[in-house]
C-alpha cells in the first residue's frame, strides 16, 4: 500500500468515525453534551467542536499555510450545527484528499501554528498528525458518552476496515 492509499483510507476512516460518534452523541441530547465531563475541552460538545476546528485549521495550513478557524460561537452551539460543520469539513477534506499525489504528499508544507510560530514538515506527516489528533479526542468523547450510557461502540480503524470489506463483498 502506498502512502497515498494509506492517507486516503485514513481520511475515509476519520470521516466514518466522526459520523459514528455524532450519531451516538445525538442520543444524549444537547443539554447532556454541553455539561463538563472532564475531557480536554470540558464537555463532549466542546471536545467534538475542537476536533472539527482542528480539521478546518489543518486543511487551511496545507492549502494556504495559515490558520483559518471557524467562528468560536461553535463552543455554545448545538449538535445539529456542529454536525453541519463536520459535514462541510469532511467534504473539503474529501475534495483535498482526492487531488493528492505521492509527490504532493512528500512535499514540504510551510505553515504557522496558532501562536504564529513557523514550521515546515512533509504533508503526509501533518495529515497523519491531524487524523491521529482526531482519534485521540474522539476517544475522550467516546469514554464520556459511554460513562453516560451512550457508547458509540468500536471506533477502531480495524472495525472500519472490516465494515468496508463486508460492504465490498456484499
Amino acid at each position: 500500500m502506498s502512502k497515498l492509499e494509506l492517507i486516503r483510507d485514513l481520511y475515509a476512516y476519520n470521516e466514518w468515525a466522526n459520523r459514528q460518534l455524532l450519531e451516538c452523541a445525538a442520543k444524549a441530547g444537547d443539554r447532556v453534551l454541553a455539561e463538563s465531563r472532564g475531557t480536554s475541552f470540558g464537555s463532549v460538545l466542546q471536545t467534538l467542536d475542537h476536533v472539527c476546528d482542528a480539521q478546518v485549521i489543518w486543511l487551511a495550513r496545507w492549502t494556504a499555510g495559515q490558520n483559518t478557524a471557524r467562528p468560536m460561537e461553535s463552543v455554545s452551539v448545538n449538535l445539529a450545527s456542529l454536525a453541519s460543520a463536520f459535514e462541510a469539513s469532511h467534504a473539503a477534506l474529501r475534495s483535498y484528499v482526492s487531488g493528492l499525489t505521492d509527490s504532493v504528499l512528500d512535499s514540504a508544507i510551510e505553515y504557522r501554528d496558532s501562536r504564529g510560530n513557523a514550521y515546515r514538515r512533509a504533508l503526509w506527516q501533518l495529515m497523519l498528525h491531524c487524523a491521529n489528533h482526531g482519534t485521540y479526542h474522539r476517544g475522550e468523547a467516546a469514554a464520556a458518552l459511554s460513562a453516560l450510557g451512550y457508547s458509540p461502540g468500536d471506533l477502531d480503524f480495524v472495525y472500519w476496515e472490516r465494515l468496508r470489506e463486508d460492504r465490498l463483498e456484499g
